[in-house]
């Protein structure tokens, strides 16, 4: 399993992404792409009655895995959903990967950067690039391929 990129949504904007390996050749409008995502997992919820989507397919190569979380900004009065997600490689049983491996990371993404923004302005996005080295930590070596892992063991 290879996570591609991470990332967290709040109110269909991308608050910080990390990218560990391209997805694709051309150049993709993260707010666009965030706004989809965020649409497709409030209409699944709101159609199907379910908390959320744990994952979505995306052609024979990627798979991207969600989690949410409620967190409390400054100007809000209520908590708000906060959606953390990951691109992966699609492999074997990615139900399974996807549960016991992809989710875990996620929820720990989420409950970090939950402890440390929670009552602020959310809207200041550059106030979160220090956290992708949070993010960096959590998800360690999944975001390696296998030949980065074997340089890794050799040099």
């Amino acid at each position: 399993m290879v996570i591609r990129e991470a990332g967290l949504l709040f109110r269909g904007f991308t608050l910080i992404k990390a990218g560990y390996h391209k997805t694709s050749s051309d150049e993709i409008d993260t707010d666009l792409r965030s706004a989809l995502l965020t649409a497709l997992l409030n209409f699944a919820e709101s159609a199907f009655s379910t908390k959320i989507v744990e994952y979505l397919e995306f052609s024979e190569k990627f798979v991207i895995a969600f989690t949410e979380d409620k967190i409390q900004s400054i100007e809000g009065r209520e908590p708000e959903a906060l959606i953390t997600y990951a691109i992966l490689d699609k492999e074997k049983k990615i139900d399974k990967v996807v549960s016991n491996v992809v989710e875990p990371l996620l929820k720990e993404v989420s409950k970090q950067f939950i402890l440390k923004y929670s009552k602020k302005n959310l809207s200041e996005i550059r106030q979160f690039d220090s956290f992708r080295k949070v993010m960096d930590e959590i998800f360690g070596l999944d975001v390696k391929t296998i030949d980065q892992r074997a340089k890794g063991l050799f040099f």
